[in-house]
């Protein structure tokens, strides 16, 4: 093959393919979410394929170092005047499943061909690689950080997860298209996209949409996500799901992320930086107007914790502090990872957000899930309609309202290790106009029948922030839901702490 026609590129085939009538392209005059919808019910109808995803040796033994050496060098639409690109994953590794990806160009929609030969292999010696592998996912690429050269922003690869980020942010916490059965002892099911529709965007756009038809043996679906890159990266999801059967957990926009260890939370196993987590907390803004922070922790054992909510206004995981000083990490850059958070579309009724905390000693492995289940789940093969955006971001202008718990640190008396100590700091909000001299008062309850001694309140003049510190003695083996919040004369300042306490271990 000579190297004229071994470079022949997605784009001209894409072009060629649309002379071909009624093979390669099928005339699609508004397609759209409906069309997606109605792939997705007829799934849902119809037996589920388990047959398992045919991959070569060589590409489903690569460990996670080696699949990343492998990289498109070729991006599509790079050759004209687009203003995203996009570069494609092949499937390898802990990503097996290959998913048809097509372009909808101008009312006709086309398989985009795969190419071995525009993927660059690295220092790996791939062998024998049918010419038809197919691809796992894609990334977009668009001129957010150094202008006119293209930047990656935006991935999905591996079951129904994606993630972005804004301006000079790297990546860090995921998002998913769904979930289901987390932490639950008959094992979690993963669904996975079928069949992505890349919709080419016109010159000058500023955002981009995708379509996806979602498939498992326990649920079908279909989604649109138009993606808005810039400071922040912003994506509109919209969603209708067929369940097939019943599930245990309907777990609906979820989050996924890593927290190791920091603020006296967590195992270091001897790890000598500060602290090492894509996200901190979980924040909760309820319909009732009450705002709520839940430090996230790498617990001993799976620790779930469950908040009850009517109409929720948004949820997320934050990550804070903001400085290099508090991760020390040179190449991992904790600081600039993205905090994420899902605002929900029209009335999502009542449910809860549950928070799933895994044990790991693993920095490079995702423990903390968060989504909502809501109360009621639809019947199998009926449609269930949702909607909601994601918001990656860096800086919060001004989402959390209230004054917001900064830290929380834990420990535990020497002399008598049942008693815990247990430290939260305020900051933020209106509390930054407030002289250190005016008395605020500290509300803080443990509940399931703990004990506490020695609350008080103390305020930083070098950080302008106030300090709450108390004891704490659980009940034997039994772990206390503990809250806090500050009033200035019965009007609330602060979020609402919230935190899940383990007994010390030997403390009973």
């Amino acid at each position: 093959m000579s190297t004229i026609s071994f470079f022949v590129s997605r784009q001209v085939l894409f072009g060629l393919a649309l002379l071909v009538s009624g093979t390669a392209v099928a005339q699609a005059d508004g397609f759209g979410f409906a069309q997606v919808e109605a792939r997705a019910r007829s799934l849902a109808h119809a037996p589920y394929d388990a047959t398992p995803p045919a991959l070569p040796t060589f590409l489903k033994d690569l460990d996670p170092a080696q699949y990343a050496q492998i990289q498109d060098i070729h991006p599509y639409w790079s050759d004209g005047d687009s203003p995203f690109q996009v570069q494609f994953y092949v499937p390898g590794s802990y990503f097996p499943r290959p998913e048809k990806i097509s372009v909808v160009d101008q009312g006709a929609v086309a398989a985009i061909p795969f190419q071995l030969q525009d993927f660059s292999f690295g220092t790996l010696h791939p062998q024998d690689l049918p010419r038809d592998l197919g691809y796992a996912g894609f990334r977009l690429l668009y001129p957010l950080n150094t202008p006119p050269n293209y930047n990656e922003f935006n991935s999905f690869l591996g079951a129904t997860y994606f993630r972005a980020v804004g301006k000079d942010a790297i990546y860090g916490t995921s998002a998913r298209g769904i979930g289901i059965d987390t932490a639950q002892p008959s094992g979690e099911i993963f669904p996975y996209y079928r069949h992505i529709w890349l919709v080419k965007p016109a010159p000058g756009a500023t955002d981009m949409t995708v379509y996806a038809l979602m498939d498992s043996s326990v649920v079908t679906g279909a989604y649109r996500f138009i993606i808005h890159p810039g400071t922040d990266c912003v994506v509109d999801v919209q969603a209708t799901i067929y369940l097939r059967k019943p599930v245990q957990v309907l777990e609906l926009a979820p989050l996924t992320s890593m927290f190791w260890h920091g603020h006296g939370r967590g195992v270091r196993a001897g790890d000598w930086h500060p602290a090492q987590h894509d996200s901190s907390e979980l924040v909760l803004a309820n319909g009732n107007g009450e705002w709520i922070s839940r430090p996230l922790d790498n617990p001993l054992q799976i620790q779930t914790t469950s908040y009850e909510m009517q109409q929720p206004q948004g949820f997320g995981l934050i990550q804070q502090p903001r400085d290099f000083a508090a991760y020390q990490g040179i190449e991992t850059q904790y600081q600039r990872r993205p905090s994420v958070w899902v605002s929900p579309v029209g009335d999502w009724g009542k449910g809860q957000v549950r928070l799933v905390e895994l044990p790991t000693n693993n920095p490079d492995m995702d423990n903390i899930d968060v989504f909502w289940v809501p109360a009621t789940q639809p019947q199998p093969g009926t449609a269930y309609h949702y909607a909601y955006q994601v918001r990656f971001f860096n800086q919060q202008h001004g989402l959390i309202p209230l004054a917001h718990p900064t830290a929380t640190y834990l420990g535990y008396d020497e002399k008598d290790p049942k008693w815990q100590h247990v430290v939260v700091d305020f900051s933020g909000g209106a509390l930054t106009r407030l002289p250190g001299t005016m008395t605020l008062q500290a509300h803080f309850s443990a509940a399931d029948g703990a004990q506490v001694r020695d609350q008080h309140l103390e305020y930083s003049q070098d950080g302008h922030f106030w300090r709450l510190l108390a004891e704490v003695q659980t009940a034997p083996n039994v772990p206390s839901n503990l809250r806090a919040f500050l009033t200035l004369n019965d009007q609330v300042m602060t979020d609402t702490w919230t935190f899940l306490l383990q007994p010390t271990q030997g403390g009973h």
